[in-house]
């Protein structure tokens, strides 16, 4: 990639993250945030349709990353250790707290951890296709994503990590033990 192109993407993205985190998306104005970022429109343009898809981008970029940073997705054992899996993607959240509040703030907080889901989904189909009609493990899946999500975001800050984290993973693995 061009180093000029690239210069601009993290500049937009920088000014994007900086206005993100005093706005809702809603009210983030493409002249303020070509100000911010040393550009002029059209120069914006050629990179984005809009600020919604700018946002879509760094959203995906992000959820990309958390994805990339949980290891074993690729194999079914992952699953098999919902533990070892809750940990994983808490410490994830941990490492991406702040673009994760500024991206998927107010309504679009179910979107992230939807959007981890998804992900996750789709890795462990991909290494065992008898997932998707495994609906205990589908259910198992959901249980680790959102309460790791939903326990994150409402304790983070208020209880120690490690306490939280040992708890979470407890929890998980106390789950997956449960047969109907």
């Amino acid at each position: 990639m061009d180093i000029r192109i690239a210069r601009t993407d993290r500049a937009i993205e920088q000014a994007f993250m900086e206005l993100r985190e005093k706005n809702p998306l809603e009210r983030i104005k493409i002249k303020d945030l070509c100000a911010l970022a040393c550009i002029n429109k059209s120069t914006f343009y050629a990179h984005y349709e809009d600020i919604y898809a700018l946002a879509n981008a760094l959203e995906n970029k992000l959820v990309e990353s958390i994805l990339a940073s949980v290891p074993h997705t690729h194999d079914d054992e992952a699953l098999h250790q919902t533990d070892a899996l809750t940990r994983e993607l808490f410490q994830a959240f941990v490492q991406n707290q702040r673009a994760m509040n500024i991206l998927f703030s107010g309504n679009r907080q179910g979107i992230f951890a939807n959007s981890i889901e998804k992900g996750l989904r789709q890795r462990f189909e991909e290494a065992d296709p008898t997932f998707a009609a495994d609906l205990n493990r589908g259910i198992l899946l959901s249980f680790c994503v959102q309460g790791c999500f939903y326990a994150f975001t409402n304790n983070s800050g208020r209880m120690d990590e490690s306490k939280l984290v040992a708890l979470l993973g407890a929890i998980a693995k106390a789950a997956q033990k449960i047969e109907l």
